[in-house]
């Protein structure tokens, strides 16, 4: 009977040490996303740069994969924006998007990242007029 409680304490203590260095290297790094769109001489239609850093070191987040997709909390599925794929920029961390938007107001913005690691970052923006304003929430 000892026998088999030291087993079973054994394998537990072997599982949860796998989740806990697992969860550890997922939880390692968020990214942090600085955004900024201008408007462009086509109405509703908005060039963006999109800063990636590291939240840990601060360091510029090369390499990665960036989708920008947008929707309109207010209006929920009634407008359908396509997914838009960011490319890399001139400096490092930045990455470039152009939005089609279909009206003015609050939209969502969800960027997937994939590249040094996977994070989901959403900001919410004001479109319409001669800036974006970020809500500060």
């Amino acid at each position: 009977m000892i026998k088999g409680t030291m087993k079973i304490n054994v394998t537990l203590v072997t599982v949860l040490l796998i989740f806990g260095y697992a969860s550890i290297s997922f939880a390692a790094d968020r990214a942090k996303v600085n955004i900024m769109c201008e408007p462009t001489s086509e109405n509703l239609v908005y060039d963006c740069i999109l800063k990636l850093l590291s939240k840990k070191s601060g360091a510029p987040l090369d390499g990665a994969m960036v989708t920008v997709k947008s929707d309109m909390p207010s209006m929920a599925m009634a407008h359908n924006i396509p997914i838009v794929t960011a490319v890399k920029g001139d400096k490092p961390g930045h990455y470039n998007a152009r939005l089609h938007l279909q009206m003015h107001g609050d939209w969502a913005l969800t960027i997937d990242i994939s590249g040094p690691f996977r994070d989901r970052v959403i900001k919410k923006l004001k479109f319409g007029g001669p800036i974006v304003v970020k809500h500060k929430h």
